[in-house]
């Protein structure tokens, strides 16, 4: 919506500048009254020479001194008081100066500058003081031109005074609208890197730990079989590859403006529920017991409706670090996964036992440390409308249970992914 420089919304000037705009205006209003009324002047004195040099007309010429004097009041910074000083001078001018009233112009500007600086209630105050002066000066002269030129005056200054607080009101909807979408764009950039926070937490902790125990069983193996050693490290290299074209597609989305991202070569897919069988079976190869049950075990989804990327992707990544802390706080313990897709929702359930042995569980124990991986398991899935569980179990273990919503109806099921 387009608007007049006088109600920019831009960020607020520094005070410096603030006051020497300020001052400047200040400035232009009082030269422009005072111009103005330089004409009446001179016509009071004019009067007087056209009378065969008769004596000077006092009360014209002191009234259009005091114009002069409420024109020089628009100096003072105050808006309140000054709107009530440069009135009351201004009044004798409007009713006795002659000519037009052009005092009237200074009462005008002091006005608006009231209502636009938030004192409007001293300027319609001064308003209904200016009238109740003109309806006075009526009623103890009898009527005469003096206290009808002030209500005219007044009604004039009444229609100032309105455009005056619908600009206001104007401005303050452009302000608060700018407040409103700033807050917006900080809303959505906060929320963005609360997801990219996420997406590389994921990534590095299941990379990294793989990678940690890939390295553990390669140096316990690497004298007595090479051959097994020799896969360790292959393993690490494929988990290091996979974990950073993950994280250079992340870290593409800060580097690409929205155009270059349309003509860019596409990122790699995000994880879909078809790749849950495989990362079952990665963490198995790492040694962890995993138990699968229902589609977990097979990757088959099929129902109607089908279920949307965005909760394929986060229903996998609470799979994935869930697994993860497994490894890290519980090795050795055996872990049932089962995932299910019922008519609304995808049902997440994740639980372990405690380690099999002792010196596992205080090794779990003093590794322990805390972390944002249950954090970033709630945010996703409340993102998405859904619920998230995660507490121990009376057996020792631990369980997270998630509901997460299928999505839009009608949103197409990704086709299968290879890992």
């Amino acid at each position: 919506m387009p608007h007049p420089p006088w109600l920019r919304t831009g960020p607020d000037p520094a005070p410096e500048i603030r006051t020497r705009r300020s001052w400047r205006g200040r400035v232009f209003a009082t030269a422009l009254s005072i111009f103005v009324q330089l004409p009446g002047l001179g016509f009071a004195f004019a009067g007087a020479w056209h009378h065969a040099r008769g004596p000077v007309d006092v009360v014209s010429v002191g009234s259009v001194v005091l114009g002069i004097a409420a024109a020089a009041l628009l100096l003072l910074p105050s808006r309140r008081a000054g709107v009530v000083a440069v009135a009351a001078l201004a009044v004798p001018a409007i009713a006795l100066a002659p000519g037009p009233p052009a005092a009237a112009l200074a009462v005008a500007i002091a006005v608006a500058r009231a209502v636009l600086g938030g004192a409007a209630i001293w300027a319609w105050c001064t308003l209904a003081g200016v009238g109740l002066a003109g309806i006075g000066w009526i009623v103890g002269q009898g009527g005469g031109a003096a206290g009808i030129r002030v209500l005219a005056v007044t009604v004039a200054l009444c229609v100032v005074a309105a455009a005056a607080s619908g600009a206001s009101g104007r401005r303050e909807r452009f302000r608060i609208a700018a407040r409103e979408e700033a807050s917006r764009r900080r809303s959505a950039a906060e929320e963005e890197r609360l997801r990219i926070a996420r997406e590389l937490h994921d990534v590095l902790a299941h990379s990294l730990s793989q990678i940690s125990v890939q390295a553990g069983v390669g140096l316990h193996l690497f004298d007595d079989d090479p051959e097994s050693a020799r896969q360790s490290l292959r393993s690490i290299r494929e988990t290091s590859a996979t974990a950073l074209d993950e994280v250079r597609g992340v870290l593409g989305m800060l580097r690409q403006s929205d155009d270059s991202a349309k003509t860019s070569a596409p990122r790699r897919p995000e994880p879909t529920l078809h790749a849950l069988p495989a990362l079952l079976e990665e963490t198995r190869r790492l040694g962890l017991s995993v138990e699968a049950h229902g589609d977990a075990a097979t990757g088959a989804w099929t129902g109607d409706p089908p279920v949307s990327a965005a909760t394929q992707t986060a229903a996998y990544r609470v799979v994935q670090e869930s697994l993860t802390n497994v490894r890290r706080h519980a090795p050795g313990a055996l872990v049932k996964v089962e995932v299910g897709v019922e008519r609304d929702a995808v049902t997440l359930r994740v639980e372990n036992g405690p380690p099999p042995t002792a010196a596992e569980l205080g090794a779990a124990r003093e590794e322990r440390a805390p972390g944002r991986g249950i954090l970033g398991m709630r945010e996703r899935a409340a993102a998405l409308g859904g619920t998230l569980e995660a507490g121990p179990t009376v057996a020792g273990g631990f369980v997270v249970t998630a509901r997460l919503p299928i999505g839009p109806r009608g949103a197409a099921t990704p086709r299968e992914e290879t890992t």
